[in-house]
């Protein structure tokens, strides 16, 4: 099943504001400088998709992994959804098609399923904690369409993620996290990069958990060096009063600026398609 949705720049601005996502990519001012569309986070597309499931399906599953192969535009038309996976009845696939899937690539498409073999957590990272407030859920609510209240405040547990791996790497206690910092100092480092999630899997323990109207996360956070420069790992435990909400592990690729550009559409190239 599908729906059309076209995510406006609003949209983007007050979802990276409820999230504490600041990357330029997702700011309307720093990319119409470049002449480029504001891009939706990933998180944005993911969380409106998997509510979308919800409230089709009511189904809950507890193991996520996510492709990133492309970006999407505020004002495109994109189509989300979902479709069964005709071999395995407990798997369905996760797209987010504007003439490419944002959600695949050649070889992987992205999938939730009902994981009965979760592995072990690892806690033996770093803890990092970030507060909230209500407004921040309510916006985020209302901006993924969550209806379901513990399902709506696990995902924002995991866009909230995102604002803990950089903190870890603006604020850096490791070896491999000075180091990632290193790398994307735009100061230090002349040939500018900066981190591409390629993969993304979840295992969520609970399906009754409500976060307080306000409070703080706890993410616990362990980066880990696949090639020097290139390509990292990062394992996140996150919870709340003691208890795991789920754990997740992340592989970043070092991309430079200029290649991430050339990825997202320009201003003029959006507007006409809006007009076809």
């Amino acid at each position: 099943m599908e729906q059309q949705v076209v995510f406006s720049e609003s949209m983007v601005v007050n979802f990276c504001q409820a999230t504490a996502d600041d990357n330029p990519i997702h700011d309307p001012s720093y990319m119409y400088a470049q002449n480029k569309g504001v891009v939706v986070p990933g998180m944005l597309l993911f969380s409106t998709i998997i509510n979308f499931l919800h409230q089709q399906t009511s189904e809950l599953y507890n193991y996520y992994r996510l492709i990133f192969g492309n970006v999407i535009c505020a004002n495109e038309k994109v189509d989300l959804g979902f479709a069964p996976n005709r071999e395995h009845p407990n798997i369905k696939y996760l797209f987010a098609i504007n003439g490419h899937d944002s959600f695949s690539t050649k070889h992987e498409r992205s999938i939730v399923s009902k994981c009965g073999n979760a592995p072990s957590i690892d806690a033996n990272g770093v803890d990092r904690k970030l507060s909230y407030q209500s407004s921040q859920l309510e916006t985020f609510r209302r901006l993924t369409n969550g209806v379901n209240r513990s399902l709506s405040d696990f995902l924002f547990t995991i866009a909230y993620a995102s604002a803990a791996l950089f903190k870890s790497i603006r604020e850096p206690l490791t070896e491999v996290e000075e180091e990632i910092n290193r790398l994307l100092d735009k100061t230090i480092n002349p040939v500018q990069v900066s981190p591409f999630y390629q993969t993304l899997e979840i295992y969520r323990t609970h399906f009754d958990s409500e976060l307080g109207n306000e409070g703080v996360i706890d993410y616990n956070v362990r980066f880990e060096r696949e090639k020097q420069n290139k390509v990292y790992v990062a394992h996140v435990v996150c919870s709340q009063n003691s208890k795991v909400l789920y754990h997740s592990t992340y592989k970043l690729v070092a991309i430079p600026d200029k290649l991430i550009m050339r990825m997202v559409k320009g201003v003029d190239q959006i507007i006409a398609e809006l007009r076809i």
